[in-house]
């Protein structure tokens, strides 16, 4: 290619040359083990031009590419960390050996509040495929995009709060989600999504309260993309994910504590968005979301908040170690069944949530609902423990298919302390459940199952202080239902083991389990039928009784 470089400050340093001023010839290449120094000082691209050797940048000098014009380097480049490219054309390191790039070189301001470093970061994405960005804070007026496959974007850290303190990406409108990764409209297949995208170690953030559902970060159409290590601060939602392909969240935060921009709006932390028709099973699939947070601090004045929200087609998802602090729900799983329709086939199974903590939620801790009867759910050590003005610690509603709770702690000292009459787990119209170890403890309502057909429990039902006037389980208008619990605590905690009423049909219920010291009627308190207690062992119809 011709040489449009118009400024004699090239110095090739080889064997033989070292401080000879050597000009560049036109329409020749400096060999690729040559060395050349930028002085101090404008040196001007007027025409397209590669570079194949490296370039040693001295403080002080930039190179200005003329509109139309492409600067390509193939070799090496070393250069301080400021602005060193200027002008409208535009500079290809895509081939280059440098191994990452800055965007303060094409003009990115750290820390700087009046400068819109959005053009700069664009550029630099587009030159080369590696960005890494300081541990500072960048000013962006619109939303950062990342939708070239195999781009890689590390920041220095993502809990700071000022700057200097880890990367910050800031957008300065409420309204505008901070990050996209992914293109804006769904290609035509998946492997047609981009693929292995890389985002770590950033904080997510805006100057002005959020306005509506505006996002820290959306990822979607991505195939095989990874993201470690992001914070969203005081967003609508901090997450939203919808057709992602095996990928990965791994240590990802969520947080609110500010008002918005309107008065009582929703807050979601996460949402696997699975309501749009992408052509797989799921909204996503194979979506691994690990070690993941969602809190809300201060005051935000935020209504109906949900740390993780699974809305539609859920399928292929895994959760794991999902924690929650203060949010009114802490997982909700909303089938959608009615909208989604036939996509519910393939869409509501598939989804594990191992080991979630849920800790002191306003509302509830885990809910599954409007689901279809092709769902599959497992999930494996709940811990949730429900504040003052909880309803429950585990939900159930409108629930078709099947989902297991495999061990697991339910917490209800801080509600029952305050008076509160949060349940354990309240299962209301559903059918299907399975439950094996499940440990309840200090709530004023432990079980109560309304409307449910096909289900098996067996677990803990422990009160060691708390003294309720509510049976440590209610079955009410169920069938087809057996129910094993260890029932345990204070003396007379519980006015009985198990209550049975209204229309309950094939019930079995084994009271070997229950401590009878517990029970406010001693031996006679283990199950009452309607309003009177039935002996052990005792059949009534098709409702069974039995245990010592």
């Amino acid at each position: 290619m011709t040489q449009g470089i118009d400024r004699r400050a090239l110095f090739p340093i080889g064997a033989g040359l070292a401080g000879v001023a050597l000009a560049p010839v036109a329409g020749a290449q400096p060999p690729a083990h040559v060395t050349s120094i930028l002085e101090a000082g404008t040196h001007r691209i007027t025409t397209d031009t590669r570079w194949d050797g490296d370039i040693l940048v001295h403080p002080g000098a930039t190179i200005a590419i003329a509109p139309g014009a492409t600067l390509t380097l193939n070799g090496g480049l070393e250069a301080p960390v400021n602005r060193i490219f200027m002008g409208e054309g535009k500079v290809d390191l895509n081939q280059s050996h440098i191994p990452h790039a800055h965007p303060e070189w094409w003009g990115a301001a750290p820390g700087r509040g009046d400068i819109d470093s959005l053009a700069a970061i664009r550029a630099c994405l587009a030159a080369h495929p590696v960005m890494h960005l300081l541990p500072t804070d960048y000013y962006l007026s619109d939303t950062l995009v990342i939708d070239r496959p195999f781009a890689t974007v590390h920041g220095a850290g993502f809990r700071g709060t000022a700057g200097w303190r880890g990367t910050r990406l800031i957008v300065t409108n409420g309204q505008r989600d901070v990050l996209r990764v992914g293109p804006a409209t769904r290609p035509p297949s998946v492997n047609d999504y981009p693929q292995n995208i890389d985002v770590r170690h950033i904080a997510l953030c805006r100057t002005v309260p959020v306005d509506g559902p505006a996002t820290g970060l959306t990822a979607q159409f991505l195939l095989y993309a990874h993201f470690e290590q992001l914070s969203a601060a005081e967003h609508g939602v901090g997450f939203h994910a919808r057709g992602l392909v095996r990928t990965q969240m791994i240590d990802c935060i969520a947080f609110r504590s500010l008002p918005g921009a309107r008065k009582g709006e929703r807050w979601r932390g996460f949402v696997l968005d699975g309501m749009e028709d992408i052509g797989l099973a799921g909204g996503n699939a194979s979506l691994f979301l690990r070690d993941c947070n969602a809190t809300v601090g201060g005051d935000p004045g935020i209504s109906d908040g949900v740390g993780l929200l699974m809305e539609g087609a859920f399928a292929d998802s895994y959760i794991q170690n999902f924690e929650t602090t203060a949010v009114a729900s802490g997982i909700r799983v909303d089938g959608r069944s009615s909208q989604i329709g036939e996509r519910a086939r393939n869409g509501h199974v598939n989804l594990h949530i191992a080991m979630p903590i849920i800790d002191q939620c306003s509302d509830a801790g885990i809910v599954i609902r409007d689901t279809s009867e092709h769902m599959l759910i497992d999930i494996s050590e709940p811990y949730v423990a429900v504040g003052p003005s909880a309803n429950m610690a585990i939900h159930f509603h409108r629930m078709r298919g099947s989902a297991s709770v495999t061990g697991g702690q339910l917490i209800g000292m801080t509600n029952s302390g305050a008076g509160g009459d949060a349940v354990g787990l309240l299962a209301s119209d559903s059918e299907g459940f399975q439950i094996h170890g499940l440990k309840i403890m200090e709530h004023d309502r432990p079980l109560l199952l309304s409307a449910c057909q096909g289900f098996v429990v067996n677990g803990y039902v422990g009160n060691p202080s708390h003294r309720t006037n509510r049976p440590a389980a209610l079955i009410a208008n169920s069938g087809r239902g057996t129910m094993a619990l260890i029932v345990t605590g204070g003396k007379g905690v519980f006015p009985c083991g198990v209550h049975i009423d209204g229309n309950c049909r094939r019930i079995k219920i084994d009271v070997t389990g229950h401590d009878v010291m517990a029970l406010q009627n001693g031996h006679d308190g283990h199950v009452r039928l309607q309003e009177r207690f039935v002996p052990v062992p005792s059949r009534l119809g098709d409702i069974l009784v039995e245990g010592v």
